[in-house]
């Protein structure tokens, strides 16, 4: 199915601005953030390295509690 629709510029210019290349059309763009949202496990690359190098650091015994952590930050 195929239908053409008419994208305010507003959200036009939001489109543009996630591309990731720039011969990125807008449907691959959509099409894009539409496969994140549907996939609830997404974890972007970033995150995924900072998550695996905590919990290294925790098996090492290297870590704050949260009582240390409250008093670090004044509470």
């Amino acid at each position: 199915m195929s239908e053409s629709i008419e994208i305010p510029s507003p959200l036009m210019e939001k489109i543009i601005n996630l591309k990731i290349r720039p011969e990125e059309t807008p449907i691959d763009v959509i099409s894009r953030a539409l496969e994140v949202l549907e996939d609830d496990d997404y974890i972007d690359e970033e995150t995924a390295v900072e998550i695996e190098k905590g919990i290294e650091e925790y098996d090492r015994g290297i870590f704050t509690t949260e009582e240390n952590m409250a008093k670090k930050i004044g509470l």
